[in-house]
């Protein structure tokens, strides 16, 4: 038998894309429109991950634009390269309804030790008196 999420294909995507969450990393962002033919233009930005369980792209609701300036800053560039985890969200509602959908927050991103500056290289340097 057929499963109802893959009956409905969307060219983004959706909470039937992830069983669990998953740690993606950011290959970009783009905007795109949303609108049917039989509708009028609908820009919205859409996030693309280089490791999603499916290629396809996140439409970006306000809330995910702002979680991901306060963790990488204004310039999308930036955000490339930086990884977030994205999970399924039951509480999101759309239209009035709880529909549930994907939210993303931020992973621990893996930093290269920063280097001591001299005064603290120096005192690491001092012989320890016993």
């Amino acid at each position: 038998m057929a499963l109802v999420k893959d009956m409905i294909q969307s060219k983004y995507l959706a909470k039937g894309d992830f069983e669990d969450e998953q740690i993606c990393t950011i290959k970009g962002v783009k905007q795109e429109n949303l609108g049917k033919d039989d509708q009028p233009e609908e820009l919205r930005w859409v996030l693309y991950f280089r490791d999603a369980p499916v290629p396809k792209g996140m439409v970006m609701n306000i809330t995910t634009i702002r979680v991901l300036e306060q963790a990488f800053g204004g310039d999308t560039d930036h955000w490339v390269g930086n990884k977030v985890i994205v999970y399924v969200d039951p509480n999101v509602s759309f239209g009035g309804k709880v529909v549930g959908g994907l939210r993303l927050r931020i992973a621990k991103q893996s930093k290269a030790a920063p280097k001591p500056s001299k005064e603290e290289q120096e005192a690491l340097d001092d012989e320890v008196p016993f």
